[in-house]
């Protein structure tokens, strides 16, 4: 058990990095909601390719998916981006909310789709 402790510890601490570094890059361009967007879109095509192609590695779907893409995306920026977008527009609000989940799922599946490809 502490192995696996250690194992998303040590990715989820690479992910959160990741994620940081691509705010930082992101935000020097646009606003901080578009770079939450990017991160957790490219985070859950990511997650389908690594799932498609790791789904019976334990050690491995738990330092990659767990923890690497788990410390990466952030559904508490998210949320909190919401909060913040919804105090000037809410159409503006729905457009992220509805936006980031269905291109989250969108990638998820292609990202599934395409790691099934590499696999066979």
């Amino acid at each position: 058990m502490l192995n696996k402790v250690v194992i998303v510890f040590i990715g989820g601490g690479i992910g959160t990095v990741a994620r940081f570094l691509m705010n930082y890059i992101v935000n020097f361009a646009v606003f901080s909601q578009v770079s939450t967007l990017i991160v957790n879109v490219l985070g859950s095509f990511l997650f389908g390719i690594v799932y498609s192609i790791f789904s019976q590695n334990s050690l491995v779907s738990l330092f990659l998916l767990t923890g690497i893409l788990g410390g990466f995306t952030t559904y508490s920026q998210f949320t909190f981006d919401i909060i913040e977008l919804n105090t000037s527009s809410q159409l503006t609000t729905l457009g992220y909310f509805f936006g980031s989940v269905i291109f989250s799922i969108l990638g998820a599946l292609l990202g599934i789709y395409i790691g099934s490809r590499m696999v066979n």
